[in-house]
């Protein structure tokens, strides 16, 4: 009992031999003249533009790439190869406006924590503006006067200590 092989999708081609099983236990065939492998019925399929669309949505929703793959039926191998070329097409330059310039009023905070184990603490001083709530100074080190001159230094360039 003989089963015609199928032809070779791309030079269609009756040359095809069978080359072992795929991972999925699909049978593999191969193309004696072009030297393509394929499988008889694939089941890849193509990605619609309406799921592209979706998953555009669901990614500025922050679902996670699992569940953006779970949701539409998708490989989460696709999706972060989607994502990781999205991520190519964004403009790497930051666009800064300028702002007026207006007197500023800084609010200064501290928090440790420690590195390795608790008996390496660290010090992080931060610099707040106090009408944007930026961030315009930082500092880790130890907590000590000269620490917190250190942030008020990179906070304030140009100001004399006796000001600051």
């Amino acid at each position: 009992m003989s089963t015609a092989l199928p032809l070779c999708p791309s030079c269609q081609s009756e040359s095809v031999i069978k080359n072992g099983r795929t991972r999925h236990q699909k049978q593999n065939y191969k193309c004696r003249d072009c030297g393509r492998q394929f499988v008889e019925d694939p089941q890849w399929r193509m990605i619609s533009k309406e799921t592209k669309a979706i998953v555009d949505r669901l990614l500025l929703e922050k679902v996670s790439l699992a569940g953006i793959a779970r949701a539409l039926g998708i490989s989460q191998l696709w999706v972060q190869h989607y994502v990781n070329a999205k991520y190519q097409q964004v403009n790497k330059e930051v666009q800064v406006r300028p702002k007026p310039k207006r007197r500023l009023t800084v609010q200064m905070d501290e928090l440790w924590s420690f590195v390795g184990d608790k008996g390496n603490k660290q010090w992080v001083w931060l610099a707040l503006d106090v009408q944007t709530r930026e961030i315009v100074g930082v500092h880790i080190g130890d907590r000590s006067a000269e620490s917190a001159l250190l942030v008020v230094a990179v906070t304030a360039p140009g100001v004399p200590p006796a000001v600051r």
